[in-house]
């Protein structure tokens, strides 16, 4: 708000002195009212305002920041500012220090400063107004400058001479760089030149910037990990506004563009390398919104590139999946999505789901082979052990009190007891300390011996078992601070029954021991890089764990032996024969517990015993059927083909099956293997016919852990131990040489026999000249995944990203930001190379962006939108199965 007026020339107000700001008009050329006659008065380049008496010594600080400062070389008379006055109906008084203050500038030297008692609101008068003889109020609401940047930025379009409104636009330029003090602060460059006005070259190339750090940042941490939003705010030395939503949009087009095409190219650059062998690994994955329609489904592909057999992995993004999630709907929106990058259904070697049965049904028969989630089944097996899914005792007691239709319900009772009342119990003593601040401060203070760290317990997620794992991990290693915590005499009885008892803390370090192996495979099954060859002996190996007669657990508390991994890895350097587990970054004695009751030995306690039997049977279940081939691993092609494909792999499926009493799967491998490299075709052109030299080995890096420290976080029972290899020659041969692949499986059998697995990548690429037809297919056979937590982190970084408080994303392009954001090292650093769209092309991209439309057979109501299965071992979970 502000208000004008106008004083008659001849008239000087009332209470108000004239003053003369330094320099004078004769010492800046001006007239004088006494010029000496005949004397020619002094040529100056602009008119001068006015002259008078010499400036009183308050104003000096006024004159050098208009002559200083702002760069007003004239001279001009100022008038003293009223001691007070009435501005919307209320009486405001001078306040002289108000500039004074630590947080304000030069700048408000510009300005008189009125105060109102009991407010913070501030009325001020405009000086550079004023040498006009206009009278200019500002209302600054809580002292906010904005609404005199406002004046300053606006008041030169308004009355006054052309002399004036040039002060103002000085003014208003030093206003807009020097301004500190206020709600905001402007940066300029370094050698203080003016850089608010950008060129829309340069708003375009900020504006871009700006896009890929919105989508590319799910939280604040990412400004200092990311190099691309280092280099967006080191050049950001101006006055930027972020662009409108509609702008954000179209930038995001024009990169989701840039991503499409590059990505298209990348795969058909893959595909031409493979010589028609199927080459491409998808994972897919669908997820319905809570309480709605709008359906999303996740597809990745995994493959290896044949120059150089390096595995590789690309986010496809998440794309909406209309109709319900039948098996014709869910294979027509994967052939859709797929055609959409250039590719086809004989690209695709193999798909991994979870063991939801929509994605099942669709994916069984659809590619060449299916592979079930390593992660979601053992994620379901776990549960299960855990007493997770199920009725507990107390629940069907009050669901049959209650009577009605639940009491008539059949529901399966839970399957451990026990083990849900004692992790319920130790949940417990967590809650209390999570709501309980001043508490769990209090526990944290408590020394403990051989821990010099300060922690708080962690709280777990219970659709999450690995969660369960890291935070009974965490509970063990504070034992000591918990102990001398409860054992206070000022804790109340009702605290004191959050102790955690001698029972509970054997019952604690058995399901510690239990957990351990299923949490190292699960989390190696999460992995972006395992492969099939690389899970099937980690799962083979969690078996034999599982039926062994003892398993390996912390010893009852004690302090920890080291701490950190400096001292982890000297103390195992140091004490090689001590028999430890790592648990939480802290190193502790273990020991061998029977598994069943023994007598004159230590044995598992009930629950944890009851969890290993429900393990066994579920691991033979899930990934050993008898009676599902689609759930038996070595009746499966895609792990058949890598295992067969893999030094000592084909030893191991022999020796594997015949401890499990299952025939010898070696035929049905070759068979498989064969198959593949029968759709070998020969190039088309001449020079593709030329044979790619071999890569040179790929150099051996040092372990992040040592070996010792490797086995301490370790409790798996891995199978035998293979031999080491030794190089083999031979004549190079031709792929499809005399059209028989048979012999390069011969000869591969004889370079291969004494090869460990871990020297497969490097077998490849030595041996490639010698096996070219193999070659591609072990190529092939190699980039098959056995997880799809790929997928679960596309859905989880997709939810974060547009989640309601990010409004400048807009929900209905999650397509877009999806694909960009997985994507982003696609987009050059130099964003003026992303292409300029016109609005008309942006709009026709986004609308070919998503084609899939369900058919009208494949559009149910509501009660048919999911197909979910009978068997809640193998339902949709919404949780995410991370360890």
């Amino acid at each position: 708000m502000s208000t004008t007026s106008t004083e008659d020339d001849g008239i000087a107000p009332v209470g108000r002195e004239l003053v003369a700001l330094a320099p004078t008009a004769a010492d800046r050329g001006g007239g004088s009212d006494e010029e000496e006659e005949g004397a020619e008065p002094p040529r100056v380049r602009k008119r001068p305002l006015s002259s008078g008496a010499s400036p009183a010594p308050s104003e000096l600080w006024k004159a050098s920041v208009l002559r200083d400062e702002v760069g007003i070389q004239r001279a001009v008379v100022v008038k003293s500012p009223p001691i007070s006055v009435d501005q919307g109906n209320h009486s405001w008084t001078l306040a002289a220090d108000y500039r004074s203050k630590s947080v304000r500038s030069k700048v408000w030297g510009l300005v008189d400063v009125y105060t109102r008692a009991g407010t913070d609101d501030v009325y001020v008068l405009c000086r550079v107004c004023g040498l006009e003889n206009v009278t200019t109020f500002l209302f600054l609401k809580d002292g906010v400058s904005s609404n005199a940047s406002k004046h300053f930025e606006s008041a030169g379009k308004g009355r006054g001479s052309e002399t004036r409104r040039g002060d103002h636009l000085l003014a208003a330029l030093y206003l807009s760089k020097n301004i500190k003090g206020g709600p905001r602060t402007r940066e300029v460059a370094n050698d203080g030149s003016l850089t608010q006005f950008l060129r829309p070259a340069a708003r375009r190339d900020h504006h871009v910037r700006f896009v890929m750090m919105l989508v590319t940042s799910a939280s604040p941490h990412a400004f200092a990990r990311q190099e691309r939003l280092r280099t967006f705010l080191a050049g950001l030395r101006v006055t930027y506004t972020p662009p409108a939503q509609a702008t954000v949009r179209h930038h995001l087009t024009e990169l989701a563009s840039v991503v499409h095409g590059a990505l298209t190219g990348m795969l058909a650059k893959v595909k031409e390398g493979s010589s028609g062998v199927p080459w491409g690994h998808i994972s897919l994955d669908l997820w319905t919104a809570r309480h709605s329609k709008e359906s999303y489904g996740s597809l990745v592909i995994r493959f290896t590139e044949t120059s150089t057999f390096a595995g590789g992995e690309r986010s496809l993004g998440v794309w909406k999946c209309g109709g319900k999630h039948d098996f014709a709907s869910i294979r027509a929106w994967t052939k859709n999505r797929l055609a959409y990058f250039g590719l086809t259904m004989e690209d695709i070697a193999s798909s991994t789901t979870d063991s939801g049965a929509n994605v099942r049904k669709a994916m069984i028969g659809f590619t060449d082979a299916w592979v079930p989630c390593a992660a979601h089944s053992l994620h379901n097996a776990v549960r299960k052990a855990l007493g997770g899914p199920g009725e507990s005792a107390t629940q069907r007691s009050a669901r049959m009190a209650k009577g009605g239709e639940a009491a008539r319900r059949q529901l399966k009772p839970c399957p451990n007891d026990g083990a849900r009342e004692a992790l319920a119990r130790l949940r417990t003593t967590v809650r209390f300390f999570e709501h309980s601040p001043g508490e769990a401060k209090r526990m944290r203070g408590v020394d403990a011996a051989g821990d010099p760290s300060s922690r708080g317990l962690v709280q777990d997620v219970a659709t999450r078992w690995g969660s369960t794992y890291e935070s009974h991990c965490r509970l063990f290693t504070m034992w000591e601070p918990l102990t001398a915590y409860f054992r206070s005499a000022s804790l109340t009885a009702e605290q004191r029954q959050r102790r955690i008892t001698r029972s509970d803390w054997d019952k604690l370090r058995h399901f510690i021991g239990v957990l351990t192996p299923c949490y190292e495979v699960t989390k190696a099954a999460e992995s972006g890089t395992a492969t099939l060859a690389d899970l099937l002996p980690l799962l083979v190996a969690l078996r034999k764990t599982m039926h062994c007669d003892t398993m390996v657990v912390p010893k009852y508390p004690e302090p920890p032996l080291a701490v950190g991994a400096a001292a982890i890895e000297q103390y195992l350097a140091d004490n090689r024969d001590v028999d430890v587990m790592e648990l939480d970054d802290r190193l502790f004695p273990s020991k061998d517990v029977y598994v069943d009751t023994t007598p004159g030995f230590e044995c598992l306690c009930p629950e944890a015993r009851t969890a290993v039997h429900l393990l066994r049977s579920e691991l033979d279940r899930l990934f050993f059927s008898r009676k599902d081939a689609t759930k038996n691993w070595l009746q499966n092609d895609a792990v058949l083909r890598a295992m067969t494909l893999t030094p000592g792999g084909s030893r191991m499926l022999r020796e594997v099956a015949t401890w499990l009493g299952d025939p010898d799967p070696s035929p049905v491998a070759e068979a498989a293997v064969l198959t593949t490299a029968t759709r070998w075709k020969a190039p088309t052109s001449t020079g593709d016919n030329r044979r790619a030299p071999s890569a040179p080995p790929t150099p051996v890096t040092a372990s992040r852990h040592s070996e010792q420290r490797a086995a301490a976080r370790s409790s798996l029972v891995l199978w035998g131990a293979a031999v080491p290899g030794r190089q083999q020659g031979g004549r190079p041969m031709h792929a499809g040489d005399a059209g028989d692949v048979h012999a390069e499986l011969t000869r591969y059998r004889t370079l291969s026999k004494n090869m460990s697995a871990v020297e497969t990548s490097t077998f490849w690429r030595r041996h490639r000249e010698q096996l070219p037809t193999l070659y591609l297919v072990a190529a092939s056979a190699f980039g098959a995944v056995g997880s799809s937590a790929s997928c679960e982190r596309d859905f989880s970084f997709a939810g974060r990203l547009v989640r309601p408080d990010r409004a400048s994303l807009s929900i209905s392009s999650v397509e877009m930001h999806s694909l960009v954001s997985a994507n982003a090292d696609l987009v050059s650093e130099d964003t003026a190379s992303v292409p300029i769209l016109s609005h008309a092309a942006a709009d026709e991209y986004r609308c070919a962006m998503n084609t899939f439309e369900p058919t009208v057979d494949d559009v149910g109501d509501e009660g048919g939108y999911w197909e979910s299965s009978a068997d809640f071992e193998e339902g949709e979970d919404e949780s995410s199965v991370e360890g």
